[in-house]
């Protein structure tokens, strides 16, 4: 992704993204943006430890944000990376916050502000506002980050993936899992749950859609490239996707489907240069998950 512009270009500016070594060991530069990648992964995979690791993050984004200030000089791009993690870590640990029992018992199934759909439009509400914050620190903007003004045309063919894409996935969404998840009984006759499913399932798009192929995938190319980007964030997209006890197998398959569901929806990303496609498409596809957590049949 790096431009030539037309001129000669020296190796290290073309691959500004690849390790250097010095005297046969990693720079410390190296050493240090590694570092949150490895807890990125550990906290995404491992669901006790986001919470811990996430202080830990933090506290990284916060030292490298002080010595950027004090060496008046701008972030570095360990600091991005470290930012990104940030963001990822959070809504990982978002995920462990326990629903009320009414959640998932099909009582509230149509309710329009069921406790399903609420729980996560709080979580996107409380990510999305850190990373307007963490854009603000870095100095960033949320166009570098994938969300600039949409144009008319992108606008029309997102909801129309939303809508045909949408439909599509409701009806054939919980056969097509039940072998990892066990037999859902969905109740998909009641036409006034769709209002909730909605809710949760823009939120539930709009929030890992702007961390993951957004905050992360953008500030990691910074200093890795779109390579390891891509593969960094499918990786920890996929892994998050494995924690729980819905299993009725092995979670590996799930894994595995997730994190290709995350480079289809990052290139996605990097060809149109906006978030708002993956966005449609993610949500299209999270409507069954609604129904078949809040609307199932007892």
């Amino acid at each position: 992704m790096t431009p030539h512009e037309g001129r000669a270009t020296t190796v290290s500016t073309v691959r500004t993204w690849r390790p250097r070594r010095e005297e046969g060991r990693w720079t410390r530069s190296s050493a240090i943006i590694g570092l949150p990648f490895v807890l990125l992964l550990a906290a995404t995979a491992v669901e006790p430890l986001r919470v811990p690791i996430l202080l830990v993050v933090l506290v990284g984004f916060a030292a490298h944000l002080v010595r950027a200030r004090r060496g008046a000089t701008g972030p570095s791009p360990a600091t991005f990376v470290y930012g990104a993690c940030v963001l990822v870590t959070l809504t990982a640990a978002w995920s462990g916050v326990a629903l009320p029992a009414e959640a998932r018992d099909g009582s509230s199934c149509a309710e329009l502000l069921a406790p399903f759909a609420v729980y996560r439009a709080a979580g996107a509400l409380l990510v999305l506002a850190a990373v307007a914050l963490v854009v603000r620190l870095l100095g960033s903007t949320a166009g570098e980050i994938g969300i600039p003004p949409p144009s008319r045309a992108a606008l029309a063919l997102a909801v129309t993936a939303l809508a045909v894409v949408g439909i599509a996935a409701t009806f054939v969404g919980p056969a097509v899992a039940e072998p990892f998840f066990g037999p859902l009984p969905v109740a998909l006759g009641n036409v006034s749950a769709l209002v909730p499913a909605l809710l949760f399932a823009v939120a539930n798009a709009s929030m890992e859609e702007t961390v993951y192929r957004g905050a992360l995938l953008r500030w990691v190319m910074r200093s890795r490239g779109p390579v390891v980007a891509m593969a960094v964030q499918a990786a920890a997209f996929g892994l998050a996707h494995g924690v729980g006890s819905d299993f009725a197998g092995s979670p590996l398959p799930v894994m595995a489907a997730t994190a290709l569901g995350g480079l289809a929806f990052g290139a996605i990303a990097l060809r149109t240069g906006s978030l708002l496609l993956p966005i449609a498409l993610h949500a299209a596809l999270d409507l069954w998950i609604y129904y078949a957590n809040a609307c199932l049949q007892t």
